[in-house]
């Protein structure tokens, strides 16, 4: 699982591919001078252009290369790319003419939460994204929409459809440079009027991702991994976006937002009849074991809400006992249990769930809490209870 860390320059969380503005500013240089148009379904062309790119990334980054971290990565892409480079998934924009392209997979060291392709099959994520994720799943959901934009060959058709764009570019640099600009000045030039560009394709550009978006649940269906991961992922781009103080980035509005962008998941995992089980692809109520410190006692934890503290009783130990009760409240929130499933039965004397007994404190459990059977029942129930209420919240956008 990725490392965690805090991360200091995640103002702009979203799905970020920068796939389409990196297109563009790929088109921008093969532009000057420009060459003639290159059919989208000519992938050495294509491959080409994703090479040349890729070799400039490979000189403004630094890689990072972890054998775990690199491992993670690869063999998730590789079992993606396979898919896609057999199954053919109608477009709605681009081409879905099957190209096996030999994809590569790089991690960039960059705390910014963020994924890009280039033509050809060069994939890339950030240390950053890896860090914000909570599954492979989530992961995989990220690089499948990655790898549907070189499949489905996005940056040759907005390279395409947008060639008057790139000749006025690369016809305003070369009057920049008649007119006597500095080569900084001619840089700053070539800086805005390619965000000027960004923003007159942005239309493109929500075509791109929705595409995308589609032919990567169709991808990951075909997969080890699955497409709610894709879901909660985009969700948490959504709640983030909510959240976090309102920024105009309209200039690089080649993503539609990201609320809208999960409903169209949604309605995709619906077409396939995959269950929406967010528990199995989140953190956000994962059950886990954890020494209490400076103790021979065992917690049980919902993510990051202590449920309960045991002691060792009747000639079990403490993190027996605590494994065992894991690994049913596990069970039971997998099963879906909710808020209104946590009760407390046997006037006071077990916490249930989903009708089942669930926790009940020995002598020495009441003795580790120094209160009563009822109190340690109640405060295990009402943590429960909090934990759920956590993960509703961190669903909400």
């Amino acid at each position: 699982m990725s490392r965690t860390r805090e991360t200091g320059k995640t103002n702009r969380i979203y799905f970020a591919c920068r796939y389409i503005v990196l297109a563009v500013l790929a088109a921008s240089l093969l532009a000057y001078p420009m060459p003639p148009a290159r059919a989208a379904d000519d992938f050495q062309e294509e491959i080409n252009i994703g090479r040349e790119a890729a070799e400039q990334v490979a000189k403004e980054s630094k890689f990072i290369d972890d054998p775990v971290l690199v491992k993670r990565v690869e063999s998730i892409g590789k079992a993606i790319s396979k898919v896609a480079g057999e199954n053919e998934v109608p477009a709605t924009y681009g081409k879905a003419t099957v190209a096996r392209f030999d994809y590569s997979f790089k991690i960039v060291d960059d705390d910014e939460i963020n994924a890009f392709a280039l033509p050809g099959g060069f994939v890339y994520v950030t240390d950053g994204l890896l860090n914000y994720v909570q599954s492979d799943d989530e992961l995989a959901g990220i690089i499948a929409h990655e790898i549907a934009h070189v499949s489905h060959h996005h940056a040759m058709q907005l390279m395409k459809s947008q060639q008057k764009e790139m000749t006025k570019l690369a016809l305003a640099m070369l009057l920049g440079v008649a007119a006597g600009a500095g080569t900084g000045d001619v840089g700053d030039l070539a800086y805005v009027l390619t965000l000027i560009s960004v923003a007159k394709l942005s239309a493109y550009g929500q075509k791109a991702e929705s595409d995308a978006d589609r032919t990567a649940v169709a991808y990951l269906a075909d997969t080890p991994y699955n497409p709610v991961g894709m879901l909660t992922a985009m969700e948490r781009f959504a709640r983030d976006e909510a959240r976090r103080p309102q920024i105009n980035y309209s200039i690089f509005a080649t993503h539609p937002p990201s609320r809208e962008r999960a409903r169209g998941i949604i309605e995709e995992i619906n077409k396939l009849g995959i269950p929406i089980n967010r528990r199995l692809v989140t953190a956000y109520a994962r059950v886990q074991v954890r020494p209490v410190q400076d103790s021979q006692a065992s917690a049980v934890w919902i993510a990051d809400t202590e449920v309960i503290r045991l002691a060792d009783s009747g000639g079990e130990r403490a993190a027996a006992r605590a494994e065992r009760v894991a690994a049913k409240l596990s069970s039971l929130l997998l099963a879906g249990a909710r808020i209104h499933d946590v009760k407390i039965g046997g006037g006071g004397q077990y916490v249930v769930l989903m009708g089942n007994v669930l926790i009940s404190p020995t002598p020495e459990d009441v003795a580790l809490a120094g209160s009563s059977v009822s109190a340690v029942t109640a405060s295990a129930a009402n943590a429960i209870k909090k934990a759920l209420v956590k993960e509703l919240l961190e669903q909400k956008y």
